[in-house]
C-alpha cells in the first residue's frame, strides 16, 4: 500500500501569471498545439483570452521562425521547426530514457500496453510520456505528450487522488467531461473512488479514456513525497482476467519502485 499520503496535504505550486508580456503569451500559444494541432484564429483567441488582433500578431511573430504555419484554410498549426524542438527534447527526457526498459519488461511480463503518466501540476493536467505496446494486432493507440484531464481514468485519478484538497476541489468546479463520450462529471462518484485510491495506492478504472477498456495504475512519488506520475497498463476487456488483478498490480508497484529506486527518489 502506498503510504505516502502526506502528499495530499502539501499546498499547491503558485499559479504563475502568464497574462503579461510578449514572450509569455507566445508560449502559451505554442503550448496549445500539445493539445490541438489545428486552431482557427477566433477559436485560438477564446482559448487563450486574448483578443483576436493580439493573437494574430502574435502567430505571425512565430511563422517566420517556422514554429508555426497555416494550412490552405487559414487554420493554424504547428510549425516544421516545432515538430522538430519537441520531438528532440521528448526523445531526450530523462525521466522516458531511465523508464523506457522498465515499461518495456513490464509488456514483455504482462503483454499488455504500459505507459508513462506525468504530471503537470501547475495545469492540474496529466500527458502520456512514453508507452511500451505488444505485438497483439489490438491495442490501444496512445496520443503521447497531450494535456488530459485528471478526473477520468484510473490514469488521471491517482493522480489526483494524492494533490491538495484545494487542488481536488478546483477540478470539481471544472467538471470536465469524459474525453471518451462527454458524459458529465459526478462528483460523489468521483470522491468516493479518490478515497479508494487513496487506502489501495492504486487506481483501477473501466471504459472511461478508451472504449471497452480497464486500466489500472500505480503512482510514483519524488523524494519529498510529492506524485509525479505513475505507470498504468492498459488491457481490452476481452483480455481483462480479475483474477490476475492482483499480480497485475503488484507487477506495477514493483516497476514504479524500481523507477523511483534510479532517479533517486525512494
Amino acid at each position: 500500500m502506498v503510504t505516502k499520503q502526506s502528499a495530499a496535504s502539501a499546498a499547491p505550486p503558485p499559479r504563475a501569471d502568464a497574462d503579461n508580456g510578449t514572450v509569455n503569451r507566445v508560449l502559451r500559444i505554442l503550448t496549445r498545439f500539445a493539445e490541438k494541432e489545428r486552431w482557427g484564429l477566433n477559436e485560438l483567441s477564446r482559448s487563450l483570452n486574448l483578443p483576436r488582433g493580439t493573437t494574430h500578431r502574435l502567430l505571425n511573430l512565430c511563422k517566420p521562425l517556422n514554429f508555426v504555419t497555416q494550412d490552405e484554410d487559414g487554420h493554424y498549426m504547428p510549425g516544421i521547426e516545432l515538430y522538430r524542438l519537441a520531438g528532440r527534447l521528448a526523445s531526450e527526457i530523462p525521466i522516458n530514457q531511465i523508464a523506457d526498459p522498465i515499461l518495456q519488461e513490464l509488456r514483455d511480463r504482462t503483454d499488455e500496453t504500459v505507459l508513462l503518466t506525468l504530471l503537470v501540476r501547475n495545469e492540474l493536467k496529466m500527458f502520456f510520456s512514453l508507452s511500451a505496446s505488444p505485438a497483439h494486432p489490438l491495442r490501444y493507440r496512445i496520443e503521447k505528450n497531450r494535456l488530459e484531464p485528471l478526473s477520468w481514468g484510473a490514469t488521471g485519478r491517482t493522480l489526483l487522488a494524492f494533490l491538495s484538497q484545494e487542488e481536488i476541489d478546483r477540478i470539481l468546479e471544472r467538471a470536465e467531461p469524459s474525453p471518451l463520450d462527454g458524459r458529465p462529471l459526478d462528483p460523489d462518484e468521483l470522491l468516493q473512488s479518490l478515497e479508494t485510491i487513496r487506502r489501495d495506492g492504486y487506481a483501477a478504472s473501466y471504459s472511461q479514456r478508451a472504449p471497452g477498456a480497464y486500466g489500472l495504475a500505480v503512482p510514483f512519488f519524488d523524494a519529498r513525497g510529492e506524485v509525479r506520475g505513475n505507470l498504468t497498463l492498459t488491457i481490452p476487456d476481452f483480455r481483462f482476467d480479475p483474477a490476475r488483478q492482483d499480480e497485475l498490480v503488484a507487477l506495477l508497484r514493483e516497476g514504479a519502485a524500481t523507477l523511483t529506486r534510479r532517479l533517486g527518489w525512494s
